[in-house]
Parts: C-alpha cells; structure tokens; sequence
C-alpha cells in the first residue's frame, strides 16, 4: 500500500542550511519531498541568547513548522530545533538534544523524533587581544567549527557569529575585549546548524529517526507516525520484590487516535540485581 505522503510536499522552515540534513530520510523512507522555505526562525529564539526562546524545543520546533507553512501556504511542515547544554547526570559533559517535527494540519497530527548525542562541540573561553587562542582553536577544530565573539561581562553587544577566518576573530576580540567591563572577549563554538558539523550529525540522525517513525502506520487506522509514546518502569528486585525503577515495557501508540499497544522489553520472569534496589541496597 502506498504511504500516504508519497509525493506530496513538505516545507521546511530553517535559514540555516537544513535541508540536506532532513529531506534525503524522508524521501527514502515514504516519499515525501521537502522543500526549503525561508523564514526568520531566529524570531523564535537564538543560541546566544539575544532573542530569548519563548518555550520548550519541542514546541518551538511546531511554531518553526507553522511559521513555514504560513509563509509557503501549506498544510505540511517540518522543522528542527536543538537544545545543548550541560547533561544532568555528568555536569561537565555537554548533550545536545536535537528534536525533527512534522505537522499535519490537513490530518490534524504532529509527528516528531528526537536524538541525542555527547560528541558536540561546545566549548568557550575568554581571553584578551593579545592572547594565544591557538590550543583552544585546536579542541574546537576551528574553522570547521565557526565561533561567535562577545564581551566577557556587563556589555551585551557587539557580537560576532560566523567566525571562520583568523582576521575576523582578531578583531572581533578586540572590539568586544574593548566593550567589556573586564577587558576580555568571550570567544565560544558557533552553534547555529549551518556553523556546527558536530551538530549537524545529530540532526541528521533525528531526521533519520522520524522517518522511520513517518514510515510506521497505526494497526488500527493506519495513520502515519506509530511509536513509542511512553514507558513503563518497574523490574522486581530478586531479592525482595520492590520494583526497581527500569524499563519493564514501551507502549506505542498512534499519532491521530487512542490505540496503544505495549511490548514487554524484558521477560516476566526476570529479576533486577538487588544492587539496583532502593530498598536492599539504600
């Protein structure tokens, strides 16, 4: 049966060189082509923080598919938004979490995936007009990696994005050096998806990702986007019973109606080490 996307378009919102990234998945995986809609996504919220994002990245990513459609005066959209910061459980390890939507305001869905990865560069430093940013430029594979310059404190602006020559990040540290109240230059990775190969793996495999979700049809009303929408914990401890708080099952459900099913991840008999048990191990 023919996937009900196959040759049909989708626009994409992004002015930061994303196609490449998102449609090839899509296409292979359904047919559906996508197309680059140009639109100011930047009015949704920016890595340096000089326009603040009004809300989490999942909803941002909507609005960023919605404000494509507006502009393209289509009912089909995709768009991608990332969030990179430290990860809760290693504090000095940063993640980036990189969620694709697609919204289907024909059918009333909105599908989407989302992947994550630790290999993101994502590292800043201060420094003075005269210092040896050399090893720091060497760790970020600079100009691969392109950097944004700022004051170290107090001032806001200039800031430079974009830095890719060795003449250009001279003197964007010595003009925002000169603007700080500190006399230093906040010098840190590019992280705009057009700017950051490291992120762009990332979003490429997200892509992958809501593809194959794309692909997955409901067994009950055969709408696209079947997956997992939740799991269930709860592993009894060999020892003494108490749940032990692992993935004991997912449950997959559709995108347009209330069908769920559950699939057990782990056989009825198996017990958790009891080295995992609040209770015989607090």
């Amino acid at each position: 049966m023919e996937h009900p996307y196959a040759g049909d378009t989708a626009v994409l919102a992004t002015k930061h060189g994303k196609l490449p990234l998102i449609a090839p998945p899509l296409a292979h995986a359904v047919g559906l082509r996508v197309e680059a809609v140009a639109v100011d996504t930047d009015a949704l919220g920016t890595f340096t923080g000089d326009v603040p994002r009004q809300g989490p990245p999942l909803d941002t990513a909507i609005a960023k598919a919605r404000l494509g459609m507006g502009a393209a005066g289509r009912a089909l959209g995709v768009a991608s938004e990332g969030s990179i910061g430290p990860d809760p459980a290693m504090p000095l390890v940063h993640v980036d979490r990189e969620i694709v939507v697609l919204v289907d305001d024909a059918n009333g869905i909105v599908v989407w995936e989302s992947h994550s990865s630790w290999d993101v560069v994502a590292r800043s430093t201060s420094a003075g007009p005269d210092e040896d940013l050399g090893p720091f430029l060497s760790r970020i594979h600079f100009p691969e990696h392109q950097l944004i310059v700022r004051p170290n404190r107090a001032a806001v602006h200039p800031i430079h994005k974009g830095i890719c020559r060795l003449e250009h990040l001279t003197a964007a540290v010595a003009e925002c050096a000169a603007a700080s109240t500190d006399g230093m230059a906040r010098v840190e990775t590019d992280l705009r998806a057009h700017a950051c190969p490291s992120r762009r793996a990332v979003i490429a495999r997200a892509a992958e990702r809501l593809a194959h979700r794309i692909a997955s049809r409901c067994p009950a009303c055969g709408a696209p986007g079947w997956g997992r929408v939740d799991v269930v914990l709860g592993v009894p401890c060999a020892r003494c019973g108490t749940e032990v708080a692992r993935p004991r099952a997912e449950i997959d459900g559709c995108a347009a109606c209330e069908h769920r099913q559950t699939r057990s991840l782990v056989a009825p008999e198996v017990r958790a080490d009891p080295e995992e048990c609040a209770f015989c191990n607090p």
